[in-house]
């Protein structure tokens, strides 16, 4: 009996002396923990994080969803097509193929931004009939993003913008928000006129 009080006593001491540290280490357990929940967060299923093509058309950023991407390509002056419609910037013949290029800022009826005329893309498309690549003003990066939740229904700014997302890096002066494309709903408008072109 007097030996489990005088443990008791020691153990009542060390938890007074300590208490500072064992404050401390209690804080740093907690914070250690919330991040831990904020990884889970961002990893749950339906929120998953999604690798997408960053590309700027005007002063606006869109996310190309990565499994659509065959390849971004330097811009190059592309045979004007008269009489198709005003996004249709011409076609182009690569490795034996007939391109249709697409102006993706005019597609979503966004003036390009003067300042970017000599560095814009090409960003050739995972489609085999008819073959497209889209005009950007620029490509930034491929990116790790995480969908923002919005209200079933709800509509966007633009047809084919299928919702909007959040750039996970952390990368000083770049815009963290960006419109992600549904390229379906993009290329729709296009895909009946497309073929009346010989693509």
């Amino acid at each position: 009996m007097a030996k489990s009080l005088r443990r008791k006593l020691r153990q009542i001491t060390r938890t007074g002396i300590l208490s500072a540290e064992e404050r401390t280490r209690r804080i740093l357990d907690e914070r250690t923990r919330r991040l831990a929940e904020r990884r889970e967060d961002a990893t749950r299923p339906g929120e998953e994080n999604r690798s997408v093509l960053v590309c700027k058309a005007g002063q606006e950023h869109f996310g190309i969803p990565l499994d659509e991407v065959a390849e971004v390509l330097p811009f190059q002056t592309c045979l004007p097509v008269p009489g198709g419609p005003a996004a249709l910037a011409g076609l182009l013949g690569r490795n034996g193929q007939l391109l249709s290029i697409i102006d993706l800022g005019l597609a979503l009826g966004i003036a390009s931004a003067p300042d970017e005329e000599d560095g814009r893309h090409l960003v050739l498309l995972r489609r085999f009939s008819p073959k497209i690549a889209l005009r950007v003003d620029r490509v930034q990066a491929v990116e790790a993003v995480a969908p923002l939740a919005h209200e079933e229904g709800r509509s966007f700014r633009k047809e084919a913008v299928s919702g909007y997302a959040e750039i996970r890096s952390d990368i000083a002066d770049r815009e963290r928000i960006l419109s992600l494309l549904d390229m379906d709903r993009l290329l729709h408008p296009f895909l009946q006129s497309l073929p009346a072109f010989g693509v």
